[in-house]
């Protein structure tokens, strides 16, 4: 018995996140230090500036978003808001940036060719490039804009953020190939985030340090069966021992 358990455990494979419908909210106009997010009338928590939540899964159809200043009342006025028509199979992330509210279409589909995909995010307050290895990835990015994704080739070339009139930031960030990144850049900080890898969404992201969420743990199930099986497998050689012990 013990050897199956064993085995089970060596050979259970993380679980893949589930294909499915997903948004994700993000605090980035400089107006307010923090806001109160809520979706579809339940409230997540609170955003200071520069944060963006995990995805979370929805189900397909219309929802809204609101903003609120940070600590109101759940009563006050809503700050802003905006309504995401959610597809089937669809990712979305949902920003605040100027003042005003954006849906973004997250393409988390698999990059052609081994390649992987990357967006630019700018909410700070300059038009900036994005460079890779000597070359421009995307130029002339304005400020409190975002761009559409382009392809990029997998590796370890260094990304340079030039932004008018300040220092280069520069970030060590190996690209995976089949993966999504989105470049946030704001007041506070740029980071890289994995927003999907092999077309599935990495619900805790990852930044350029390499700490983030992971794209799966186990199955609920999987885990539930295994602690079944564990649990007799004590239960038995406890009972072994009290027998000829």
């Amino acid at each position: 018995m013990l050897a199956v358990v064993l085995l089970l455990l060596l050979c259970a494979a993380p679980a893949q996140a589930a294909t499915g419908t997903y948004v994700r909210i993000g605090h980035f106009s400089m107006d307010q230090a923090r806001v109160d997010a809520t979706l579809d009338g339940v409230k997540l928590g609170t955003l200071d500036y520069a944060d963006l939540y995990e995805y979370r899964r929805v189900e397909p159809g219309e929802h809204v978003v609101e903003f609120r200043t940070g600590g109101a009342d759940p009563g006050s006025p809503v700050l802003r808001s905006v309504l995401v028509k959610a597809g089937a199979g669809e990712a979305y992330t949902v920003i605040d940036i100027a003042s005003s509210m954006k849906v973004l279409e997250d393409d988390v589909s698999l990059p052609p060719n081994g390649q992987a995909r990357l967006r630019v995010i700018n909410a700070g307050d300059a038009e900036m490039d994005l460079v890779r290895g000597g070359t421009s990835v995307h130029r002339n990015v304005q400020a409190n804009s975002t761009t559409g994704y382009v392809l990029v080739q997998p590796g370890s070339g260094e990304l340079q953020v030039l932004q008018r009139g300040k220092d280069s930031t520069r970030l060590e960030a190996p690209i995976e190939a089949g993966a999504v990144y989105s470049l946030l850049v704001s007041a506070r900080r740029i980071e890289l985030r994995t927003d999907a890898k092999a077309a599935e969404v990495v619900p805790g992201g990852g930044t350029e340090t390499g700490f983030g969420g992971m794209a799966g743990g186990w199955d609920w199930l999987t885990a539930l069966v295994i602690a079944l099986i564990v649990g007799i497998a004590m239960f038995s050689v406890r009972g072994r021992l009290f027998r000829f012990g």
